[in-house]
């Protein structure tokens, strides 16, 4: 998470850097696309810092509904982009399908999840958090792909 973060960053410090002469449309696109990946990104990873270290499950359950719900919002938000042709409608259908079905597997794994150790929680949230991240970049790129700006 943290190298595609940094990646992110320095994608957006070229765009602002180029901000006195103006953006092309598409830059402008790719901007505010990386504004949001970044914020996302950030947002993890802060609630995989501030996991709780406990095995009570009281205490972890508001934690993981902050987590869950803002996982769950990335599954609707910010649905668009370049109008898409037929293949790229196909993409995303298909990237929206794949991290419905990450999330929800991830999610249901946590219904009944019960720490045996203090430290299980929060290792177990990173390892959901790095699993459904790349399926949820993968469906933002199906909208907007940043990385054609830059190449």
């Amino acid at each position: 998470m943290a190298t595609v973060l940094s990646q992110y960053q320095e994608q957006q410090k070229k765009l602002l850097d180029k901000l006195p002469s103006g953006l092309t449309n598409p830059e402008l696109l790719a901007l505010q696309e990386l504004n949001y990946r970044i914020n996302v990104l950030q947002t993890m990873q802060v609630y995989c810092k501030t996991a709780p270290v406990s095995t009570d499950v009281n205490t972890l359950g508001f934690h993981y509904q902050l987590v869950s719900a803002s996982l769950r919002f990335l599954l609707s938000e910010r649905r668009f982009g370049l109008k898409p042709d037929e293949k790229l409608a196909r993409q995303r259908e298909t990237a929206a399908a794949s991290l419905e079905k990450v999330f929800s597997d991830q999610n249901r794994r946590f219904q009944s999840f019960k720490p045996t150790a203090p430290e299980l929680y929060r290792k177990s949230l990173q390892e959901m958090v790095n699993t459904v991240l790349p399926a949820w970049i993968a469906y933002r790129t199906s909208y907007i792909n940043t990385e054609e700006v830059f190449s």
